[in-house]
Protein backbone atom coordinates (compact mmCIF):
# COMPACT_ATOMS: atom_id res chain seq x y z
CA UNK A 1 0.00 0.00 0.00
CA UNK A 2 1.44 3.46 -1.18
CA UNK A 3 1.84 5.91 1.60
CA UNK A 4 0.31 8.42 0.36
CA UNK A 5 -3.24 6.22 0.20
CA UNK A 6 -2.94 5.81 4.30
CA UNK A 7 -0.52 8.73 5.89
CA UNK A 8 -3.47 11.42 5.53
CA UNK A 9 -1.49 13.51 7.89
CA UNK A 10 1.14 14.05 4.72
CA UNK A 11 -2.10 15.45 2.96
CA UNK A 12 -3.70 16.75 5.41
CA UNK A 13 -1.27 18.00 8.53
CA UNK A 14 -5.51 19.38 9.97
CA UNK A 15 -6.53 16.23 10.89
CA UNK A 16 -4.83 16.67 14.06
CA UNK A 17 -5.13 20.21 14.10
CA UNK A 18 -6.02 19.91 17.88
CA UNK A 19 -2.50 19.17 18.55
CA UNK A 20 -1.05 22.69 17.64
CA UNK A 21 -3.71 23.75 20.43
CA UNK A 22 -2.34 21.52 23.01
CA UNK A 23 1.07 22.54 22.53
CA UNK A 24 0.30 26.48 22.90
CA UNK A 25 -2.26 25.66 25.72
CA UNK A 26 -4.88 27.02 23.82
CA UNK A 27 -6.66 23.56 24.43
CA UNK A 28 -6.52 21.38 28.13
CA UNK A 29 -4.30 18.47 27.71
CA UNK A 30 -5.98 15.44 26.81
CA UNK A 31 -7.67 12.98 29.37
CA UNK A 32 -4.97 9.95 28.11
CA UNK A 33 -2.08 13.03 28.43
CA UNK A 34 -3.21 12.71 32.65
CA UNK A 35 -3.36 9.09 32.57
CA UNK A 36 -0.19 8.58 30.66
CA UNK A 37 1.70 10.75 33.45
CA UNK A 38 0.10 8.85 36.16
CA UNK A 39 1.59 5.40 34.40
CA UNK A 40 5.13 7.49 33.92
CA UNK A 41 5.17 8.63 37.42
CA UNK A 42 5.09 5.37 38.98
CA UNK A 43 8.13 3.73 36.92
CA UNK A 44 9.85 7.27 36.31
CA UNK A 45 13.56 7.90 38.18
CA UNK A 46 15.63 11.30 37.33
CA UNK A 47 17.53 11.72 34.39
CA UNK A 48 15.60 8.84 32.90
CA UNK A 49 15.02 9.42 29.06
CA UNK A 50 11.50 9.64 27.30
CA UNK A 51 10.81 8.67 23.58
CA UNK A 52 7.37 9.47 22.33
CA UNK A 53 6.63 7.83 19.21
CA UNK A 54 4.03 8.97 16.99
CA UNK A 55 4.41 12.63 18.92
CA UNK A 56 2.41 15.13 16.61
CA UNK A 57 3.22 18.77 17.63
CA UNK A 58 4.77 17.83 20.78
CA UNK A 59 1.52 18.08 22.88
CA UNK A 60 2.08 15.20 25.30
CA UNK A 61 5.75 16.81 27.14
CA UNK A 62 3.19 19.68 29.11
CA UNK A 63 2.14 17.14 30.77
CA UNK A 64 5.13 15.34 31.24
CA UNK A 65 6.84 18.01 32.76
CA UNK A 66 4.89 18.02 35.70
CA UNK A 67 6.50 14.62 36.93
CA UNK A 68 10.17 16.40 36.37
CA UNK A 69 10.59 20.17 35.14
CA UNK A 70 13.75 18.92 33.65
CA UNK A 71 12.79 15.97 32.18
CA UNK A 72 14.11 14.53 28.93
CA UNK A 73 11.71 14.45 25.92
CA UNK A 74 12.39 13.44 22.37
CA UNK A 75 9.97 13.03 19.96
CA UNK A 76 9.15 11.10 16.69
CA UNK A 77 6.96 11.89 14.13
CA UNK A 78 6.74 10.82 10.36
CA UNK A 79 4.71 14.36 9.48
CA UNK A 80 7.38 17.06 8.87
CA UNK A 81 4.67 19.51 9.25
CA UNK A 82 4.06 18.43 12.99
CA UNK A 83 8.24 18.01 13.76
CA UNK A 84 8.65 21.61 12.34
CA UNK A 85 6.00 22.82 14.68
CA UNK A 86 7.46 21.73 17.41
CA UNK A 87 10.80 22.34 16.83
CA UNK A 88 9.72 25.88 16.47
CA UNK A 89 7.68 26.36 19.48
CA UNK A 90 10.18 24.37 21.73
CA UNK A 91 13.25 25.52 20.22
CA UNK A 92 14.91 27.64 23.81
CA UNK A 93 13.74 24.00 25.57
CA UNK A 94 17.21 22.12 25.90
CA UNK A 95 15.50 19.07 27.36
CA UNK A 96 13.01 18.78 24.16
CA UNK A 97 14.23 17.49 20.80
CA UNK A 98 12.27 16.54 17.73
CA UNK A 99 12.80 13.60 14.58
CA UNK A 100 11.22 13.43 11.66
CA UNK A 101 10.79 9.37 11.62
CA UNK A 102 8.56 6.59 10.54
CA UNK A 103 7.68 3.65 13.22
CA UNK A 104 7.72 1.35 10.44
CA UNK A 105 11.54 2.71 9.78
CA UNK A 106 12.80 3.89 12.97
CA UNK A 107 16.44 4.98 13.07
CA UNK A 108 18.76 1.65 12.42
CA UNK A 109 21.98 3.20 13.07
CA UNK A 110 20.28 5.48 16.17
CA UNK A 111 22.86 5.03 19.58
CA UNK A 112 20.00 6.25 22.07
CA UNK A 113 17.60 4.00 23.29
CA UNK A 114 15.14 5.15 25.68
CA UNK A 115 14.57 4.12 29.49
CA UNK A 116 10.54 5.10 28.77
CA UNK A 117 9.31 5.19 25.82
CA UNK A 118 5.32 5.33 24.59
CA UNK A 119 2.78 5.47 21.58
CA UNK A 120 0.06 6.70 22.22
CA UNK A 121 -3.30 7.02 19.64
CA UNK A 122 -0.87 5.75 16.67
CA UNK A 123 -1.25 1.64 16.25
CA UNK A 124 -5.11 2.26 15.59
CA UNK A 125 -4.05 3.99 12.63
CA UNK A 126 -1.58 2.16 11.36
CA UNK A 127 -2.26 -0.72 8.62
CA UNK A 128 -0.50 -3.56 10.94
CA UNK A 129 1.04 -3.69 14.34
CA UNK A 130 3.82 -6.23 14.17
CA UNK A 131 6.94 -4.36 13.07
CA UNK A 132 5.37 -1.17 14.99
CA UNK A 133 5.73 -3.24 18.20
CA UNK A 134 8.92 -4.71 17.11
CA UNK A 135 10.51 -1.37 16.42
CA UNK A 136 8.73 0.07 19.55
CA UNK A 137 10.53 -2.60 21.87
CA UNK A 138 13.70 -2.34 20.07
CA UNK A 139 14.18 1.39 21.19
CA UNK A 140 13.25 0.97 24.90
CA UNK A 141 15.76 -0.02 27.86
CA UNK A 142 13.05 -0.46 30.67
CA UNK A 143 9.47 0.80 29.92
CA UNK A 144 7.04 0.61 27.12
CA UNK A 145 3.20 1.94 26.86
CA UNK A 146 0.97 1.81 24.53
CA UNK A 147 -1.94 3.26 24.19
CA UNK A 148 -4.66 1.78 21.54
CA UNK A 149 -7.91 -0.03 20.68
CA UNK A 150 -7.99 -3.42 22.12
CA UNK A 151 -11.37 -5.66 22.59
CA UNK A 152 -11.76 -9.95 22.68
CA UNK A 153 -12.02 -9.48 19.21
CA UNK A 154 -10.07 -8.07 16.15
CA UNK A 155 -12.37 -5.42 14.22
CA UNK A 156 -9.91 -3.88 11.27
CA UNK A 157 -11.70 -1.09 9.83
CA UNK A 158 -11.56 2.05 7.60
CA UNK A 159 -13.01 5.85 8.16
CA UNK A 160 -13.22 7.24 4.82
CA UNK A 161 -12.91 10.94 4.80
CA UNK A 162 -14.70 11.01 1.36
CA UNK A 163 -15.94 8.45 -1.18
CA UNK A 164 -12.87 8.14 -3.81
CA UNK A 165 -11.49 4.99 -4.90
CA UNK A 166 -8.44 3.89 -6.66
CA UNK A 167 -9.14 1.60 -10.46
CA UNK A 168 -9.28 -1.44 -7.89
CA UNK A 169 -12.03 -0.12 -5.78
CA UNK A 170 -9.97 0.61 -2.69
CA UNK A 171 -10.73 3.78 -0.64
CA UNK A 172 -7.90 6.44 -0.85
CA UNK A 173 -8.92 9.38 1.72
CA UNK A 174 -8.95 6.99 5.10
CA UNK A 175 -7.36 6.57 8.09
CA UNK A 176 -7.41 2.83 9.83
CA UNK A 177 -9.27 2.37 12.99
CA UNK A 178 -8.33 -0.97 14.17
CA UNK A 179 -8.65 -2.48 16.75
CA UNK A 180 -6.66 -6.34 18.15
CA UNK A 181 -7.89 -8.26 20.55
CA UNK A 182 -5.62 -9.07 23.29
CA UNK A 183 -4.96 -12.49 22.22
CA UNK A 184 -3.43 -11.27 19.18
CA UNK A 185 -1.25 -8.66 21.14
CA UNK A 186 0.04 -10.68 23.37
CA UNK A 187 0.97 -12.95 21.02
CA UNK A 188 3.08 -10.25 18.69
CA UNK A 189 4.88 -9.35 21.78
CA UNK A 190 5.74 -13.15 22.79
CA UNK A 191 6.99 -13.56 19.59
CA UNK A 192 10.19 -10.44 20.15
CA UNK A 193 10.99 -11.60 23.50
CA UNK A 194 9.85 -12.99 27.23
CA UNK A 195 8.28 -9.41 28.68
CA UNK A 196 5.98 -8.74 31.04
CA UNK A 197 3.20 -7.37 29.73
CA UNK A 198 -0.16 -5.50 31.80
CA UNK A 199 -3.80 -4.27 30.00
CA UNK A 200 -4.61 -1.25 31.97
CA UNK A 201 -8.10 0.03 31.97
CA UNK A 202 -8.54 3.63 29.95
CA UNK A 203 -9.40 6.38 32.38
CA UNK A 204 -10.93 9.36 31.47
CA UNK A 205 -13.68 12.37 32.17
CA UNK A 206 -16.31 12.29 29.79
CA UNK A 207 -17.38 15.85 30.40
CA UNK A 208 -14.31 17.17 29.18
CA UNK A 209 -14.13 14.83 26.38
CA UNK A 210 -18.24 15.58 25.12
CA UNK A 211 -17.25 19.71 26.04
CA UNK A 212 -14.42 19.31 23.45
CA UNK A 213 -16.25 16.91 20.70
CA UNK A 214 -18.93 19.89 21.07
CA UNK A 215 -16.64 22.32 19.54
CA UNK A 216 -14.71 20.35 16.65
CA UNK A 217 -17.24 17.77 15.98
CA UNK A 218 -18.15 19.96 12.98
CA UNK A 219 -14.86 20.93 11.41
CA UNK A 220 -12.92 17.13 12.49
CA UNK A 221 -14.18 14.07 11.39
CA UNK A 222 -14.78 11.27 13.99
CA UNK A 223 -13.97 13.40 17.20
CA UNK A 224 -14.67 11.32 20.02
CA UNK A 225 -17.58 11.79 22.16
CA UNK A 226 -18.92 9.70 25.01
CA UNK A 227 -22.27 8.04 25.55
CA UNK A 228 -23.12 6.09 28.18
CA UNK A 229 -19.85 5.86 29.58
CA UNK A 230 -18.49 4.37 26.06
CA UNK A 231 -16.04 6.25 23.78
CA UNK A 232 -17.64 6.72 19.78
CA UNK A 233 -15.59 8.10 17.14
CA UNK A 234 -17.72 8.39 14.36
CA UNK A 235 -20.07 5.41 14.06
CA UNK A 236 -17.74 3.02 16.28
CA UNK A 237 -17.46 2.17 19.53
CA UNK A 238 -13.60 2.72 20.56
CA UNK A 239 -12.09 0.33 23.19
CA UNK A 240 -9.39 2.05 24.79
CA UNK A 241 -6.53 0.27 26.68
CA UNK A 242 -2.85 0.54 28.08
CA UNK A 243 -0.59 -1.62 27.44
CA UNK A 244 2.27 -1.72 30.11
CA UNK A 245 5.21 -3.47 28.90
CA UNK A 246 8.03 -4.06 31.43
CA UNK A 247 11.52 -4.89 30.06
CA UNK A 248 14.09 -4.12 32.95
CA UNK A 249 13.29 -4.90 36.83
CA UNK A 250 13.84 -1.52 38.41
CA UNK A 251 10.24 -0.04 38.75
CA UNK A 252 10.26 2.00 41.61
CA UNK A 253 8.90 0.77 44.47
Amino acid sequence: MSKETWKIWDKDDSVEQRTYKRVTGELPEMECTKQLVNLVSEVYLPSMSILDVGCAAGHYYNGLKKIDAEIKYHGFDATKAYIDFATKHFEDNKNTKFQIADIFELPKNYTQYFDIVFCANVILHLPSMEIPLQNLLGMTRKHLFIRTLISDKTHLSRLLYSDSYDEHGQPTDFVYQNTYSYNYVKKIISAYGNYKVEFIDDIFDSSQINKEHKAYDAVQSAVTRVENGVQIAGSKVFEWQWIKITLGSDEKV
